[in-house]
């Protein structure tokens, strides 16, 4: 009986020591930002979502699925286990902050204004300082001009506000990713033709989104969903979801 119960004791100790992540729960977080990730209709929606939906699935985790404004978001996912952040670029400044998972969708970002202001031009990043940019709080481009030197920012809560910072005039620069800024315009009765591009952000950014776990989770969750990312990938399941929202 004793050499029974060692033998179990044993076994189970080996399958805790392969499958370490199964039995844990993960907490996901992300931001109000379309059409990547976004609540509607008290359902969190989006490419990203989908492709995080897909990968969860594949690696057999739980989750639950938190919307926050994006600096609670970046604080949680920093500072404790096993929480997975959501869409997120890869910067310079957070490389070390973060287990990358992976690329999730890709994206384009520019600096948008008014068509209405033929003044505002901008031909170098540094023509864009004599103006007044709108930004997230914490948010990756809030980051990188920052970082740049920017004195003219403005911060808020989300991407929406400040659209509407930008057509009550008290801001004349919002930065951006493409898809994003077009979709809040036209939640908000607005038409892309009110707006101009007028820097393309080119150095921001990879191009892509990803998704990351603070350094708190352990090597052994981050490289399940990392595997779990390529199987998605490698029978076609992410291109698929890509597809679907570009056309």
């Amino acid at each position: 009986m004793e050499k029974k119960n060692l033998i179990i004791g044993m076994v189970a100790v080996i399958i805790m020591s392969v499958f370490p992540v199964y039995s844990q729960s993960i907490t996901i977080v992300t931001e109000q930002y379309p059409p990547y990730n976004y609540k509607e209709n008290g359902e969190i929606k989006g490419v990203s979502t989908e492709v995080i939906c897909a990968v969860l699935k594949e690696a057999k985790i739980e989750a639950k699925f938190k919307l926050y404004p994006w600096a609670r978001a970046y604080s949680m996912a920093k500072k404790e286990e096993n929480v997975l952040i959501y869409s997120i670029s890869r910067t310079p400044n957070r490389e070390k902050l973060f287990k990358w998972v992976g690329v999730i969708a890709p994206i384009d970002f520019y600096i948008f204004a008014l068509k209405e202001r033929p003044d505002i031009q901008v031909h170098l990043l540094e023509d864009a300082k004599r103006y007044k940019i709108g930004a997230v709080r914490e948010d990756a481009l809030e980051q990188f001009l920052t970082g740049k030197g920017f004195t003219k920012i403005y911060k808020t809560y989300s991407n929406e506000a400040v659209m509407k910072w930008v057509f009550l005039k008290r801001v004349e620069l919002w930065p951006i990713s493409e898809f994003t800024a077009y979709y809040y315009l036209k939640k908000n009765g607005h038409s892309p033709s009110e707006i101009k591009k007028v820097f393309h952000l080119k150095g921001f950014s990879s191009g892509h989104q990803y998704v990351a776990f603070g350094n708190a989770t352990s090597d052994s969750l981050v490289n399940l969903l990392k595997s779990s990312l390529k199987k998605v990938k490698d029978k076609g399941d992410y291109q698929d979801i890509i597809n679907k929202y570009v056309n």
